[in-house]
């Protein structure tokens, strides 16, 4: 598992609202068409055609729709952030959404994300203030992820966020059968596992 940092400003404009109400994180260049139905050697040929780049600028680019169509993961875990907060996600598939049309101030190029939840930018530690930093549009973190240590910070924003929600009520067996399974899963190898684990008990806690 990976995780990237987007940034949210897509041809001047911030794009976190949409991104969150409609679960999905999405780059520029839509006059490229699918990349995933052009052959990776005529990306080139495309913004060539449709954008005014410097060899620089198109270097760029093609780094950029390349690690956005090939080298993210469903299952990665994507950053984007405002003044306050950053938000967590889980990434889905790349697809191409060209229903709308094409035109410069779209974006055609997308991936679905599940968002998980969000942390205060001040709880961040400096490995994940550095990538959040990083001019790049799309940019990797460089260490595990679980260097990244958002199992704590995102556990307590999801469960801040659903400590008001109406629960169900369950018998008292059933209740210690699960807690009993969520905390195995708090000593799972796999950090998504972890913090949807650590989420549900402090969601339980709040009760």
């Amino acid at each position: 598992m990976n995780l990237y940092h987007i940034q949210s400003n897509v041809h001047g404009i911030n794009r976190v609202v949409s991104f969150l109400e409609d679960n999905y994180i999405g780059i520029a260049w839509s006059g490229t068409g699918d990349l995933e139905q052009t052959p990776p050697e005529l990306w080139k040929e495309q913004l060539v055609e449709h954008y005014d780049l410097d060899e620089t600028e198109l270097a760029r680019s093609l780094a950029t729709l390349h690690m956005f169509a090939n080298l993210m993961q469903d299952g990665d875990y994507v950053l984007i952030s405002d003044d306050e907060w950053t938000y967590v996600g889980d990434i889905g598939d790349y697809y191409y959404d060209d229903s709308a049309g094409t035109e410069e101030d779209l974006i055609c190029h997308r991936r679905g994300v599940t968002w998980l939840g969000r942390i205060p930018l001040a709880e961040l530690n400096d490995k994940v203030q550095a990538l959040q930093s990083d001019s790049s549009i799309l940019a990797k973190f460089e260490y595990p992820i679980s260097h990244a240590q958002l199992d704590r910070g995102l556990a307590i924003s999801v469960a801040s966020e659903a400590a008001n929600v109406p629960t169900t009520v369950v018998d008292e067996a059933t209740i210690q059968t699960a807690l009993h399974v969520l905390r195995e899963a708090l000593h799972s190898e796999e950090e998504e596992l972890r913090i949807r684990a650590a989420t549900a008990i402090l969601q339980f806690a709040k009760q």
